[in-house]
């Protein structure tokens, strides 16, 4: 049977008014001191089948909305709301059973319809070895159940939220697991590619630097077939022809000797030092007798240019201080060639091979082959030949004017 629909005990409510009476005749003083306190009491019989209520102060009233009418002869339970556990009974009876005091929090039921939990005391009275009445004493605890129950839903709520964040964020951490392992292949991938750019780095600076090397090869064949062809002539204009076309092919042969051993750059050479390099070896071969011309090279520019560039500007140079060196010097006259790279503000650089010597007549100059080869090669770099008489009216300027391949877009540097 529901602790909340105990029958009431009819007889027991008649000895319960019997009782009450000589409750309030012999203990007036305890029982008007029970009635003026704030807390809830009652006085059980559990002698009497039900165990019912005897007594009751009007603090218990008070707490429960109840006439003292309704409330004499009921059990203990009869305000139990439904929703208390059920076990509370067998606790109860067990408690009673060995004399013990019981103590439990549980819900009544107003007599309006409110809920009231209460902190209920019982203990019982004895009279030598016999249990003769109990006494209960009860603490409304309500504000304290609402105040856990509002706890116990606010740490729902946040359960809630807190598993809602925890699967968003575990959602989010196998998504940056999967970004992190899509990364590591990606980098795998790329250091397997990379491994493999360098390593084809490798084989073409290898087929680079053969090409060079097959190339300068193939140059110094040629050199050596037009000097055996040369000494094969009696006629001395064949045979400075043949030697100059030779002195040609060493000067392209010395920019391929330059990207086959110098340096780690196979496709630039650095363009100031092959004019110094080139200048020296035309002095050393060509000079008419040690210390008579002096070979100055003055370049501002700092250059890294590709052999397209730098052969036919290394040509200009040679056919300008060959013809210098074969013409400007004649009888032992001490004089000086100077070799100048200037990079100038128009966006244009200038090329200028200057002798101090006897110069050269018009006549000559016109019908100069060394003159129609400098053009040509200028034209091979996009700029303009220039052949003049020096500033005092002696010796030969020769100007080259070119774009900067450091500065101008879509001239091969």
């Amino acid at each position: 049977m529901s602790i909340s629909k105990q029958p009431r005990n009819r007889k027991g409510q008649t000895a319960a008014e019997r009782n009450l009476r000589d409750i309030k005749a012999r203990n007036g003083p305890f029982v008007a001191a029970v009635e003026a306190t704030r807390v809830p009491m009652v006085v059980t019989d559990p002698q009497v089948v039900g165990n019912p209520i005897i007594y009751v102060n009007d603090a218990f009233l008070r707490l429960c909305g109840h006439d003292r009418e309704d409330v004499l002869g009921q059990g203990y339970f009869f305000l139990v709301g439904e929703h208390a556990d059920p076990g509370i009974v067998g606790r109860f009876a067990a408690a009673m059973a060995t004399s013990h005091p019981f103590k439990e929090d549980v819900p009544f039921r107003a007599k309006d319809g409110r809920e009231v939990w209460v902190s209920m005391f019982v203990s019982p009275v004895m009279e030598g070895e016999r249990v003769v009445q109990h006494f209960a004493s009860f603490l409304d605890i309500t504000d304290r159940i609402e105040r856990e129950r509002e706890l116990l839903k606010d740490k729902e709520t946040l359960d809630r939220r807190v598993a809602a964040r925890t699967k968003r964020l575990q959602q989010v951490n196998a998504k940056l697991e999967e970004e992190v392992e899509r990364r590591r292949r990606t980098e795998a991938i790329l250091r397997d590619a990379l491994a493999q750019g360098q390593e084809d780095l490798r084989y073409r600076d290898f087929l680079i630097r053969e090409v060079n090397h097959r190339t300068k090869n193939a140059i110094q064949l040629a050199i050596s077939l037009l000097t055996i062809q040369a000494r094969q002539f009696e006629d001395t204009a064949c045979r400075g022809a043949l030697d100059v076309a030779a002195g040609r092919l060493q000067r392209i042969g010395g920019v391929y000797a330059l990207l086959t051993y110098q340096g780690d750059n196979l496709e630039r050479v650095d363009f100031p030092d092959y004019l110094r390099r080139l200048c020296g070896e035309l002095a050393q071969s060509l000079e008419p007798s040690a210390g008579q011309v002096r070979i100055e090279v003055e370049a501002e520019e700092e250059g890294s240019w590709s052999p397209d560039l730098v052969v036919p500007l290394g040509l200009i140079v040679g056919e300008a201080v060959t013809n210098a060196l074969k013409h400007a010097f004649p009888e032992g006259r001490k004089g000086r060639i100077q070799v100048e790279l200037r990079a100038q503000s128009d966006g244009l650089m200038q090329l200028r091979v200057e002798d101090d010597g006897v110069g050269m007549p018009p006549e000559r100059r016109k019908n100069s082959l060394g003159l129609r080869l400098i053009e040509m090669f200028a034209q091979q770099v996009k700029g303009k030949a220039l052949m003049e008489g020096g500033p005092n009216g002696g010796g030969v300027v020769v100007e080259v004017t070119f774009p900067n391949p450091n500065t101008a877009p879509g001239l091969k540097a």
